[in-house]
């Protein structure tokens, strides 16, 4: 995580983090019934659609599932930039940016390990910047 003072930041969609220990994590659901895990948080389980669910923290760390760099993008990210898919222990595949790496993802690879940190996203209407997690190779 790019350590900062949580209480400061402003996180594009706040409900998707919670910090615990002094690291952020995502914050899925877990199934009370069948113990499906889903992230983000829905108001039905997906898989046996029971009402009760539990907050799960998510694993900061995965693996890098596929990768592809992007040169013209949104508008709030100047490329190139990398983005990928990450497949979670929980068994959940999430899109994301991957940071920390080359540009054009030449020093990743499809398998590698990663970890969630907390980066900047784009900055608001008024000039401050916006985090969101993203994942980077952990450095072994």
């Amino acid at each position: 995580m790019v350590r900062k003072e949580l209480n400061n930041v402003k996180f594009f969609k706040p409900n998707l983090f919670k910090e615990q220990n002094g690291e952020v994590y995502l914050v899925g659901q877990k199934c009370r019934h069948c113990g499906h895990i889903s992230y983000p948080r829905k108001r039905v389980c997906p898989e046996c659609f029971s009402e009760e669910l539990d907050e799960h923290l998510l694993s900061r760390r995965g693996t890098l599932h596929t990768f592809c760099c992007t040169y013209l993008g949104v508008p709030h990210l100047e490329g190139p930039y990398v983005n990928g898919y990450v497949d979670l222990p929980e068994k959940i595949r999430l899109f994301s940016l991957i940071t920390d790496c080359d540009p054009e993802g030449k020093d990743l690879r499809c398998d590698m390990p990663v970890e969630t940190v907390v980066d900047t996203l784009m900055k608001d209407e008024s000039g401050d910047d916006v985090y969101t997690y993203k994942f980077r190779p952990i450095k072994e």
